[in-house]
């Protein structure tokens, strides 16, 4: 795609026409429900991995495109600070290795903590040592974004270039459920209506009222699937 009127012709009539014609060209960029992140900055390509083809409109279109589908942990890191990633080696390829779960420990601009994880995660061998099938460990990596070519072009965030890799217990790694506990407790957190008065170390509600709340949270979760 060549043109801002190729881009226009092939979103007419949808959400995107309006959104696209008044911001083309600008330094500006939106929060959008479908989209997620929406950037219209021409300079927030040269940090893409496998975007040196692609041009100003594509760039739009491919985010468009992408939608939610990517790797929303490593998006975090990637706009924020990540602090540490744990992962259990699920299998190993020619000079790369799979984990069959990366978890993520971050923190935003405020101090506020996040957390997240990310399944069957390829990543390049090099500068992990030497591992095995089944070892659990912790690292600090890099995150990027980059082109993914599979079922289409699409933007997609990985991770690189380990450093400090030590070699765990498997069970420091999270369960499912102790990550949506801390899920559930930032939520909480966030929409407290103490959050302004709070010190964010020590929670300062009754810690019935907490339980009852995570259990409301976890039944409206559970009839949403």
């Amino acid at each position: 795609m060549k043109t801002k009127e190729e881009l226009l012709k092939k979103y007419e009539g949808t959400e995107f026409y309006d959104c696209i014609n008044a911001h083309y060209g600008s330094k500006e960029s939106f929060q959008d429900y479908d989209v997620g992140l929406l950037n219209f900055d021409e300079n927030a390509m040269k940090d893409i991995v496998g975007a040196e083809k692609l041009t100003y409109p594509d760039f739009i279109d491919i985010q468009i495109q992408t939608g939610k589908d990517y790797r929303g942990s490593f998006m975090l890191c990637y706009y924020y600070s990540p602090i540490e990633f744990k992962g259990e080696v699920e299998t190993f390829g020619k000079g790369t290795i799979c984990f069959k779960r990366i978890y993520v420990d971050g923190m935003y601009p405020d101090g506020l903590m996040f957390e997240g994880k990310e399944d069957h995660v390829w990543m390049p061998a090099e500068g992990f040592g030497k591992l095995e099938k089944g070892d659990c460990i912790s690292f600090f990596a890099e995150a990027y974004r980059y082109v993914k070519t599979s079922n289409g072009k699409k933007l997609e965030f990985g991770l690189r270039n380990p450093q400090s890799v030590k070699k765990i217990e498997k069970y420091q790694l999270p369960t499912d459920d102790e990550l949506l506990e801390q899920t559930l407790n930032q939520i909480i957190c966030e929409s407290c209506y103490l959050y302004d008065s709070c010190s964010r170390i020590n929670c300062v509600r009754h810690p019935s009222e907490l339980r009852r709340l995570r259990k409301s949270m976890k039944e409206f979760l559970k009839d949403k699937k």
